[in-house]
């Protein structure tokens, strides 16, 4: 032990060396990218330049005229394999190549396939199309958005916590506080950039990318592809941050295996910087409307939680915090309601830590502001409503 690994305290645990530690900060730790492949081509995506609307042509002519190009993947190309499943392995149900809706910005319309990643990303930028647009609703006060309650559109979260009458409770409350907050769309920007690999050899599919579910990418990966799972291999020996970005699968990596199985040989796509906010997963903007009503003594006698999560068009992407705000601390009566705001967006995804992060932060800056109501210290008010039971439950 040192100063820099000091001794651990009583109330600590024995430390543990990480095993991939030294091979991370020297630059030893070999990435899903950095893998050396022979004789792989490099592929490069074409996103939309609209959220909302069809692609009605697709211009790659001048984009297959750049010298290297091998291949562009496009609508059609996929016609033989399913489209993808939206849950806890798929990151969405849009299938890009399927179908030539656009649902959001950025989406992807092609994958161009060259002998290097400099002609694939020159041809990507030569492909134009031609749309018919609509008119996007981005967020919640955006006309056209679709709004429904969250509870029961998602396993993760079946019901809206409830206990207790909580109308006569804040009707009685001797000090109230009502306040809205809100929390800004957080976008995942790993240092390891997103990528595909997709190598085959017969019938057997192995895919090196950055995965935080191997097991569930392998069933997912081979359902799109008709695939027998035990035909599938993901390899991820490291990952160079995630943070949950890396936890679904997305579409890319099916488009990248069937690039690599028209060819006949390995395809890399890295995804770069800027199309990562369109085609990977993020923390959606949240809205809440928090109430609490306490009497002078400090003690919480209601708590009420309402609160408006963005999501996709097609998918149910729900975090449902009010599970975890409504279980926080001794309320005596819970009232939380969680709404779906369907807008012109790619789907949302996990974001630790944890996922609950933007409702705690309402509900712990609504604990202070009551604590200012009561003139009360905030970590006393804290104190004394902590719950000696589940709240909800009992």
């Amino acid at each position: 032990m040192n100063q820099a690994a000091p001794a651990p305290r009583e109330n600590q645990g024995d430390p543990f060396v990480r095993i991939d530690a030294r091979l991370k900060v020297t630059g030893q730790a070999g990435y899903p990218a950095d893998i050396v492949t022979a004789n792989v081509a490099h592929g490069a995506l074409a996103t939309s330049s609209i959220a909302r609307g069809k692609v009605s042509e697709l211009h790659t002519k001048d984009a297959r005229a750049v010298p290297g190009v091998l291949d562009i993947v496009t609508y059609g190309d996929l016609d033989k394999t399913d489209m993808p499943k939206f849950g806890n392995t798929g990151a969405s149900s849009i299938g890009p190549l399927h179908d030539k809706t656009v649902f959001h910005d950025g989406q992807i319309i092609a994958l161009v396939v060259a002998e290097s990643f400099e002609a694939a990303e020159e041809a990507a930028m030569l492909i134009r199309a031609d749309y018919e647009d609509e008119r996007p609703s981005a967020s919640f006060d955006s006309k056209g958005v679709k709004m429904e309650p969250a509870a029961g559109k998602s396993p993760m979260f079946k019901e809206d916590a409830k206990a207790g009458d909580f109308d006569a409770a804040w009707a009685d409350a001797t000090v109230k506080i009502d306040e809205k907050y809100s929390t800004p769309t957080q976008h995942h920007n790993p240092i390891e950039l997103f990528s595909t690999t997709a190598i085959w050899q017969g019938d057997q599919l192995t895919i090196h990318e950055p995965s935080q579910n191997v097991t569930g990418w392998k069933v997912e990966l081979a359902r799109q592809l008709k695939l027998d799972p035990a035909n599938v291999r993901i390899v991820s020996p490291y990952i160079g941050g995630a943070f949950g970005s890396k936890g679904p699968m997305t579409a890319r990596t099916a488009i990248v295996a069937v690039a690599a199985r028209r060819i006949g040989r390995p395809v890399r796509c890295v995804v770069n910087r800027m199309q990562a906010f369109g085609t990977q997963t993020y923390r959606a903007e949240t809205r809440h409307r928090i109430r609490m009503g306490a009497g002078k003594d400090g003690r919480i006698t209601a708590f009420g939680h309402e609160a408006w999560e963005v999501t996709s068009r097609p998918d149910p992407y729900v975090v449902g915090g009010t599970s975890a705000t409504a279980r926080m601390y001794n309320y005596g009566s819970v009232l939380t309601h969680v709404s779906l705001v369907h807008a012109d967006r790619n789907t949302p995804g996990y974001m630790r830590s944890p996922p609950e992060t933007p409702y705690v932060y309402a509900l712990e800056n609504a604990m202070d502001e009551m604590a200012v109501a009561l003139g009360m210290d905030p970590v006393e008010f804290r104190r004394i409503n902590e719950p000696e039971k589940e709240p909800i439950e009992g």
